[in-house]
């Protein structure tokens, strides 16, 4: 029943935004300015703050390193695996290995965890970002480029995909939030930490009322059969792998629980700016992202249930 109590609000606010851009309050030409914001702005403003907040206590935990890292790891191999084994061409085959692990960490999971666990599950969650974010790109995005048979792995690729990495926003924020945690500036002036805690807060609804506004009902219908495989995968294997590595390099259960509940999120959104870029099948990466987010509303519940929240 918690599951559920979770997914409701979600899934209430995306509606209002579907709606909403339905009647043209939230039209096409203004989304890409307002996720703009949210991925500039707002959603690095929390993560700064809150990383903060932990100080570098995440970092010290190295199982959480060597647990979460396996997983980015194993799990695009195993979907490049299936990949070849249902024979798909190259470009489709690269999508999967992209979408393998990127979650919808930001837009869906930033708020859905704060609802499912609260703040204790918020800062669970800055620890895996905190740990995490520069493999979770540098791993899925080569990747990528290696299964893609139309892109040749070189150092110059590799160069830019790293500095591409290093250059995310929230990467930035959250290592000056780890960097000035061991500093006298820990604590900042009130002022100063009130403008962050306003920008944070406005973040996770905006982000569910855009990611709303983006869905097409109509491609979910469309794309189901053909993305079958990746968005079982996106929401059940990549959590099962997630949970595994646990089991080899066990953490503290909360954040056990908060990585493995992220990892079940819809594949993120920028998968389909990511494989455009890249040459891929991005008209694919749309379909499988439209049908993951819309069929989450059902999962998450199963695995809020399955990992005993609330």
């Amino acid at each position: 029943m918690h599951g559920f109590r979770m997914v409701l609000p979600l899934t209430c606010i995306m509606l209002i935004g579907y709606l909403a851009k339905k009647k043209g309050f939230l039209p096409d030409a203004v989304l890409p300015s307002i996720n703009g914001i949210l991925y500039w702005i707002a959603i690095p403003a929390l993560l700064f703050r809150t990383t903060l907040r932990i100080g570098g206590e995440g970092i010290a935990q190295m199982n959480l390193f060597w647990a979460i890292h396996a997983g980015f790891l194993l799990a695009p191999l195993t979907a490049w695996i299936l990949a070849r084994i249902c024979r798909s061409e190259p470009r489709r085959a690269a999508v999967s290995v992209l979408m393998a692990v990127r979650s919808n960490n930001v837009f869906m999971g930033v708020p859905a965890i704060t609802i499912a666990m609260g703040q204790a599950g918020l800062d669970a969650l800055s620890h895996y970002l905190a740990m995490g974010l520069v493999g979770y790109n540098a791993i899925s995005i080569l990747g990528a480029q290696l299964a893609s048979a139309n892109k040749r792995l070189t150092l110059r690729s590799v160069g830019i995909t790293l500095l591409r990495v290093l250059a995310n926003p929230l990467i930035v924020a959250t290592a000056g939030g780890l960097l000035l945690s061991r500093t006298s500036l820990q604590h900042l002036p009130e002022w100063i930490d009130t403008v962050l805690k306003t920008l944070g807060d406005t973040g996770s609804g905006i982000a569910l009322l855009t990611l709303g506004a983006s869905l097409d009902p109509g491609r979910f219908v469309r794309g189901l059969r053909r993305t079958g495989r990746d968005v079982v995968f996106k929401l059940f294997i990549h959590p099962v792998i997630a949970w595994g590595m646990f089991c080899l390099w066990p953490t503290e259960q909360i954040l056990t629980q908060a990585v493995v509940l992220v990892s079940a999120m819809p594949p993120a959104v920028n998968n389909f700016i990511i494989a455009d870029g890249m040459g891929l099948d991005a008209e694919y990466a749309a379909d499988v992202i439209a049908a993951g987010t819309i069929l989450s509303v059902l999962t998450l519940p199963l695995w809020v249930r399955i990992l005993g929240i609330g």
